[in-house]
């Protein structure tokens, strides 16, 4: 199991809200839904459970690549 990081570690991590709104059938199976964060105003709109984790990819890389041209 992972340690908890010490305060020094926490301090040089940016955290961010992402958002999961889901639509799901009587069964509890993923239909659609859509991804944001507070720092987006656009929505990303997915459908099935394959759109969840390509949306959920793309926001990881995009998160990255935004870390890379600010350092």
């Amino acid at each position: 199991m992972p340690q908890a990081a010490d305060n020094r570690t926490l301090s040089d991590r940016l955290y961010i809200t992402l958002i999961l709104r889901l639509t799901l059938d009587e069964a509890g199976d993923l239909i659609q839904g859509d991804l944001l964060d507070t720092t987006n105003s656009l929505p990303e709109h997915f459908i099935g459970t394959t759109g969840l984790y390509q949306s959920v990819e793309a926001w990881l890389r995009q998160q990255h690549s935004k870390d890379e041209h600010t350092t």
